[in-house]
């Protein structure tokens, strides 16, 4: 009986010691799943911070991104305005084909020129030209003549069915007003420019004004596409929305959260600093919270199942806030395609390394592919984009520790990079010129792939903008584009200079052949044998009556790029026709001129046409004119070369193949091709460092020409010496400042009447 009643009273223990178990593992679980819910709360909270925080980022990039390109558009325009503010007359009929021509570089779909009232005439992206098109109720005519830039909100354009931006800037001279440039951009693309960099397309952006009307509306469908303004259509609580108004009113940037259709948003906003605009970036708050919502589920489950696993929870919970941090940070700062640093990271992350390594020295190096287009047309985008990747992983292998690196745009990929000397720059490049060469894919076709690099020294007491430096190099590889291999140049002011010089000579050029401003001169050509006249080279030079003789060296590549080397041919051809017949009537005629031929020239569908009508119209004989090409036409395009040359010959001209020596010279071509002449390059001399056995080639070339029928003339001849050596060795004609330079027509016929012709003259 007593160990019975012992019995019960230790089973009442051990059931007390259970419910008080019991009771503390209960409080245990209620503390614990108390403690939880705080702590989710506190992650709840800490991560609407952060997404607040990240949307803000957006929204500041979001505004550089329009302000960059609002300002590169303000500083194209500015550029023209200024162009045509120096000019002494503006001529609006030669100048709208000059703005076409601009305007193929740019966005723009019209620009033109607007009066006081209101009054246009302009050229479209198509080249068609307007007039007296009234746009004075567009609310930016009088601004602009006050000396503002101005750039109107989103409205109808005057023509088509477009909704456009207007951009107007001043042309001032002498500090006056005298006229305005406008232009006209398609409002798609600022919408366009907006939603590419919105969380990498889940988000999306307007832009607002401070009344919070729509200036540029998104086209998302889950955006009221009926209400004029970002206030009216959504769910704002009454503080959130007086505070934006507020915001809006005053010019300050916040954020907001608001429901439409059931969705919850987050919202920011900022000033962009142009006219009264915002930028409104707008994320659904389920992209936001998308890995959040994951982390909820996953510590439900967890606490439910076990307290044993809270620790495992609260490590859980850092590594899904980092990965939810890394995520938002890819969707805003990585290149899709190379998986690398987009531009707005590499802005960031480069300005952040030149701060912190304030003793390194560190350039900015600029990579383009050359040609890049014909890769996709060729190969296909697919291919082109795998090179992309294939370069891009390439040179990421190469980047130390304070270096970065991006792509920009389509095939550019940029850097910035600590050097000790410039050697190690060029060993870079040439690092990344063969990577780019050594793509499989393209390799096996034998297609090379050339790319320019421009490169641009940070100076630490340099007082412009990382922005600034990245232009510059820019520059430096605009500078070095149409070369033809692989080539890395250093930027200097000298490009710049060069790059507004070529600017205003390409807005003048039109005028300056109108004016008579182009000069044909003419170089003697001395026979060797009898020391007389026995032709000239006609040159064209450029007689500014403000800047005096312009050489040709600062403009013929100019006018070989832009196409108008083809007027100039032409030109020249009908200068040296109409000297020649001069001669003829007055009994001094020179020997034969020779004309330069252009690349583009030879291409043009009336080449020979033109030429042998030219001729035939000022009644010049047979062997009177005579057309230089260099030997890279043979090698561009050898049909059409030799088709061209027959034809001429049948009209009476004398051909010849001029610089040959000074390129990729072949006799095995020279020996198949019907020229007349063979002009040799005394560079070829200069060059060299073997002088006897370059002599030796030079009279085995002028033997076997003469072998070949050909006459042989040397050009660029500067001494005595070398007069006696071409002799010597049997050369016909000499050209070169040892005898003149190049004279005006009058001063030749000049030099030809004082010319010795008994023999003696050397």
């Amino acid at each position: 009986m007593f160990k019975s009643f012992y019995s019960n009273i230790k089973n009442k223990k051990n059931n007390i010691m259970k419910d008080r178990l019991t009771v503390v593992a209960a409080v245990f679980c209620v503390i614990f799943i108390g403690l939880c819910i705080l702590f989710l709360n506190y992650c709840k909270i800490q991560n609407e911070l952060e997404s607040q925080k990240y949307i803000k980022e957006i929204a500041e990039n979001s505004k550089t991104t329009v302000n960059k390109q609002i300002e590169d558009d303000f500083q194209t325009l500015d550029g023209v305005a200024k162009m045509i503010g120096g000019l002494e007359e503006i001529n609006y009929d030669t100048i709208l084909p000059v703005l076409k021509t601009i305007n193929d570089d740019n966005a723009f779909i019209r620009m033109g020129f607007v009066d006081k009232n209101g009054i246009t005439m302009g050229v479209d992206i198509d080249g068609t030209q307007y007039k007296d098109i009234d746009i004075s109720d567009k609310g930016f005519v009088e601004k602009v003549y006050a000396g503002e830039r101005v750039i109107t909100n989103t409205q109808k354009a005057e023509i088509g069915d477009l909704y456009v931006n207007f951009y107007a800037v001043p042309i001032i001279r002498g500090g006056r007003v005298i006229s305005a440039l406008c232009a006209v951009r398609a409002a798609e693309s600022l919408h366009n420019i907006l939603n590419n960099s919105v969380y990498a397309g889940n988000g999306f952006a307007h832009i607002v004004d401070s009344q919070g009307n729509y200036v540029i509306r998104s086209k998302r469908p889950t955006v009221d596409q009926n209400s004029p303004d970002i206030i009216t259509p959504y769910n704002y609580d009454d503080s959130s929305k007086e505070k934006l108004k507020s915001d809006l009113r005053n010019g300050q940037a916040g954020n907001i959260e608001y429901y439409y259709n059931g969705e919850k948003r987050w919202a920011a906003y900022t000033p962009i600093g142009v006219n009264d605009w915002f930028v409104f970036c707008v994320v659904p708050s389920a992209d936001i919270s998308r890995y959040y919502s994951n982390m909820i589920i996953g510590i439900v489950g967890i606490i439910l199942g076990s307290a044993l696993l809270f620790l495992f929870l609260l490590i859980r919970i850092r590594r899904m806030g980092e990965r939810s941090r890394r995520e938002l940070e890819k969707l805003a700062f990585v290149d899709s395609l190379t998986g690398y640093r987009n531009e707005q990271k590499f802005m960031i992350d480069a300005e952040e390394a030149i701060r912190k390594n304030s003793e390194e020295n560190y350039a900015i190096l600029y990579a383009d592919i050359k040609n890049f287009k014909y890769v996709n047309g060729i190969f296909g985008y697919d291919v082109g984009d795998k090179l992309l990747k294939y370069w891009a992983d390439g040179i990421n292998k190469t980047i130390r520790d304070g270096e970065v690196f991006a792509r920009f745009n389509v095939d550019n990929l940029v850097s910035i990079r600590k050097y000790k000397v410039k050697d190690e720059l060029k060993g870079f490049f040439e690092t990344a010129k063969k990577r780019l060469c050594t793509y499989p894919d393209i390799q096996k076709y034998k297609f090379k792939i050339e790319m320019y690099m421009g490169i641009y020294l940070i100076n630490q007491n340099d007082n412009i903008s990382l922005r600034d430096m990245l232009n510059r190099a820019n520059v430096a590889v605009k500078a070095i584009k149409n070369s033809g291999e692989s080539r890395m140049v250093y930027y200097n002011d000298k490009m710049r200079e060069e790059h507004l010089r070529e600017i205003e000579m390409e807005s003048r050029m039109e005028t300056a052949l109108d004016n008579g401003e182009f000069k044909m001169y003419l170089q003697p050509k001395i026979d060797c044998r009898t020391y007389k006249v026995a032709g000239a080279e006609a040159l064209v030079r450029w007689k500014d009556p403000n800047k005096g003789i312009i050489p040709p060296s600062e403009f013929i590549s100019l006018f070989e790029r832009n196409g108008f080397i083809v007027s100039i041919d032409r030109f020249m051809l009908e200068e040296a026709c109409r000297f020649y017949k001069r001669c003829l009537e007055s009994g001094d005629v020179p020997g034969p001129i020779s004309v330069n031929v252009s690349r583009k020239g030879l291409w043009q569908p009336d080449f020979v046409e033109f030429y042998t009508g030219t001729k035939e119209r000022y009644n010049i004989p047979d062997g009177g004119i005579e057309l230089e090409f260099t030997e890279s036409f043979v090698f561009e395009d050898y049909k059409l070369f030799i088709s061209s040359v027959s034809q001429l010959h049948k009209a009476g001209f004398s051909c010849s193949l001029d610089d040959f020596g000074a390129g990729q010279s072949s006799l095995n071509v020279l020996k198949n091709i019907p020229i007349d002449t063979l002009k040799l390059d005394m560079l070829f001399f200069r060059e060299s460092n073997n002088s006897l056995r370059d002599k030796k080639l030079w009279k085995s070339i002028i033997e076997m020409a003469k072998a070949l029928d050909m006459k042989t003339v040397s050009e660029g001849v500067e001494n005595t010496e070398q007069v006696e050596y071409l002799k010597e060795i049997g050369c016909d004609l000499i050209q070169g400042f040892v005898f003149s330079k190049p004279l005006p027509a009058e001063e030749f016929i000049s030099f030809i009447k004082n010319w010795r012709n008994d023999g003696d003259k050397q």
